[in-house]
């Protein structure tokens, strides 16, 4: 949806809600990239394949699909978007030092789903409310939203591999235990989740929030949004997009781990790589769709994703994989807030929350068997082949959005 007419700029209450809300995305993903990052220790620690590696990120995704499907209909029945992002937070801030106590395989899927669940659950909660409230800056809005979710998945690779070994790249200190490192690491969940109590209980239910819908309505209006060709083609492109952003993400640190022998701290460095290209290029991405329409902005990003991905496995040089990492970072990640805002501009503000969650339940629905195939794909051709399944995926994500209506 291009939007050529001139908008009064946001004031400053309005930016530090943003800012507000946008840092707590920031943490949840800092949380809940953790898991993601320490894979490594993880695939060492309890001895797996990468079949089994592939079913622990299966089992830990079902948790973003129940808070997928939970998250949004709470949210749009009740209106009570602030309160479930406190919960969200509290939840997750809570469940990140109890890993460091885990010792057993099974008790670690079971908390990895309740993580999963926790991070997801904030998505059907602020998405809806910062779209709905700065509705004349949706894309620009969304993209700051998701830019702090990529510094958050920055930072993690950065400093959790830090703690683990000592090794800081500019010193070398003692290392931490792996408790002390989940526990520390809770901290910024802590922090803010204050300001976040402050606002739900001063706003409540309100406009931004939602009034809240009896069940007669909300299923009369799920069935009319069923029949929305472009809130489904969305869900469809967001699910074939997350199977190649997941899927990189999650085995990259396996792949340069095994496949070049790179240290923890060296593959934590490219997942901060892979992450920080998003962060650059997410508000751009944003903006740029708000002026020119979120499907010109789709085809193009999502093009150059697949090429970048079909030539990661090809680099041998470091520095090349380094660049390639970055490219894939860049392109792929870009889309995030894009797709939200298409997915926003598509519903009513009644439904944003139910929107919101139909994204990331067909998210993990694509990423559930994806995950184990990756896997599978891997032990039976080699690692370096899944990036040509993520590309494929990437095509047909591509040709979907052909088929969409034209922006207006």
């Amino acid at each position: 949806m291009a939007q050529a007419e001139t908008t009064a700029p946001l004031t400053r209450r309005e930016q530090g809600v943003v800012a507000l809300i946008s840092t707590g995305h920031g943490i949840t993903h800092y949380l809940h990239s953790i898991v993601l990052v320490v894979s490594p220790l993880i695939k060492e620690k309890f001895n797996l394949s990468y079949t089994e590696l592939g079913l622990f990120f299966t089992i830990y995704t079902s948790g973003n699909f129940l808070a997928a499907v939970v998250g949004g209909p709470f949210a749009d029945l009740t209106g009570r978007r602030q309160l479930l992002q406190v919960v969200s937070m509290a939840v997750l801030s809570l469940a990140i030092p109890l890993l460091g106590f885990v010792e057993e395989y099974a008790t670690l899927l079971a908390l990895g789903v309740f993580i999963a669940f926790s991070n997801q659950l904030w998505h059907p909660a602020a998405i809806p409310y910062l779209a709905t409230r700065f509705n004349s800056h949706r894309g620009y809005v969304m993209s700051i939203h998701g830019m702090c979710s990529n510094m958050g998945d920055v930072l993690v690779p950065l400093i959790v591999p830090a703690m683990l070994t000592g090794n800081y790249m500019i010193a070398q200190l003692d290392p931490l235990s792996w408790r002390s490192v989940m526990i520390v690491n809770a901290i910024p969940g802590f922090l803010i989740l204050p300001p976040l109590v402050l606002m739900a209980m001063r706003e409540k239910v309100s406009k931004a929030g939602g009034e809240g819908l009896d069940l007669k309505s909300y299923f009369a209006g799920i069935a009319e949004q069923a029949k929305n060709r472009v809130v489904m083609g969305v869900g469809l492109i967001a699910g074939l997009r997350t199977t190649a952003q997941s899927g990189s993400r999650n085995f990259l640190p396996v792949y340069l781990v095994d496949q070049f022998d790179w240290t923890l701290t060296q593959a934590g460095f490219a997942l901060l790589l892979l992450n920080l290209g998003g962060s650059v290029a997410a508000v751009p991405a944003g903006m740029a769709s708000d002026k020119f329409g979120r499907r010109k902005v789709m085809l193009i990003a999502i093009a150059a994703a697949t090429l970048f991905i079909l030539m990661l496995p090809l680099l041998q040089d470091e520095f090349m994989i380094v660049m390639g990492i970055c490219l894939v970072g860049f392109s792929i990640y870009a889309t995030r807030p894009v797709l939200l805002s298409w997915m926003m501009d598509s519903v009513s503000s009644n439904f944003r929350g139910t929107a919101t969650s139909l994204m990331f339940a067909t998210q993990s629905v694509f990423s559930i068997p994806n995950m184990a195939i990756t896997g599978i794909i891997a032990d039976t051709f080699g690692i370096a082949t899944i990036f040509y399944w993520f590309a494929l995926m990437l095509l047909i994500a591509n040709a979907v959005i052909f088929f969409l209506p034209k922006d207006d």
